[in-house]
């Protein structure tokens, strides 16, 4: 028991610092509040003709403003938990695994969304400070705010005096070209956005539109980010994953599999707001609903591309991936 109290503890105090401090209580307004227990498991098998001792990375839901979590189990227990670069805590399992042999990981989670609203009126038009705008400005690998088609498409289609409105702009410009469809790979901003004989689209899928958007926002001057984990249909829900079938199922796979990401930006006086797009096909500036659970952000490393992000392993292979989602308003 100490040890379990151990744990739970060291997961809430455990984060590095970021620059920003979440959402100022200025011009917010909270809406409803969902408590889920998150039951999850994944397998794990050696396909190697070795045996293995593998450390294994576990995603956990992190902590937020509007976003408390806590681990309530881990099997195998972890060794440690670690936080990466941009500030996500990991669980760090240990597994020692014969050749052939399958191994399952079992979590379970207590995470309390508060979902919540802006009042655009309480936008002070401020830009940035420089701090902030020199680390989430930055070109990365899948954000290239160099190249200059879509840097004159960002500038044309949303520029405007105050970031709020520049914002909003662009939210409406990406989610008016959106061509949905499942990609397993990660195209990035300059090969999602494409010319077709109707003008420029986004094809692909959450991972692409939320690619083109950081860019063209980081392009603008618009401090942005990327938020990784999963988007429910209900607050009672459950999602799989085969990862032997993922390549045949296509779309289909949208039947059983709510992975989901989608960008962030930093606006005055609010701090960090939420900006998605497909939850409903609308600009959702500052609109963000209790069905997202946030497993972690994307500021210079990359997780949340991949369909394994909830659970990586060094040497083994995942196989499959469950969830179970029990939320209760209150």
């Amino acid at each position: 028991m100490f040890r379990k109290v151990c744990l739970l503890i060291l997961l809430l105090v455990l984060v590095i610092p970021r620059l920003e401090v979440g959402i100022s209580e200025a011009g917010l307004k909270e809406s409803s509040k969902v408590t889920y227990t998150i039951r999850g498991r994944f397998l794990l098998v050696n396909n190697n003709n070795v045996s293995v001792n593998d450390y294994v990375y576990i995603s956990l839901p992190q902590n937020t403003t509007f976003q408390r979590s806590f681990v309530m189990s881990i099997e195998p227990k972890p060794i440690r938990f670690q936080v990466d670069e941009d500030g996500n805590v990991f669980a760090v399992t240990y597994i020692v695994a014969k050749p052939g042999e399958k191994i399952w990981i079992n979590v379970t989670y207590r995470v309390t969304v508060t979902g919540y609203s802006i009042d655009p009126s309480a936008s002070r038009g401020v830009w940035p400070n420089f701090n902030i705008l020199k680390r989430y400005t930055r070109s990365t690998r899948y954000w290239d705010i160099y190249n200059t088609t879509i840097v004159k498409l960002a500038y044309d289609a949303a520029y405007s005096d105050t970031p709020l409105k520049t914002v909003q702009r662009l939210a409406s410009w990406v989610v008016s070209r959106v061509n949905y469809q499942v990609n397993l790979g990660r195209s990035g901003s300059d090969h999602a956005l494409i010319y077709t004989p109707r003008g420029y689209r986004i094809q692909g899928d959450c991972v692409e539109v939320a690619d083109v958007f950081i860019t063209m926002a980081r392009s603008l001057g618009i401090p942005a980010r990327g938020a990784y984990g999963f988007l429910l249909t209900s607050y009672k829900e459950h999602m799989w994953l085969n990862m032997s079938t993922v390549a045949e199922e296509g779309d289909a796979i949208l039947n059983h599999w709510g992975g989901h990401m989608w960008p962030e930006v930093y606006v005055e006086p609010y701090g960090w707001i939420d900006v998605d797009m497909l939850d409903g096909m609308t600009t959702n500036v500052g609109l963000f609903s209790a069905r997202h659970v946030i497993f972690g952000f994307e500021e210079t490393k990359y997780y949340g591309a991949t369909l394994t992000s909830s659970c990586i392993p060094s040497y083994m292979s995942l196989e499959y991936i469950d969830y179970v989602f029990d939320g209760e308003l209150g």
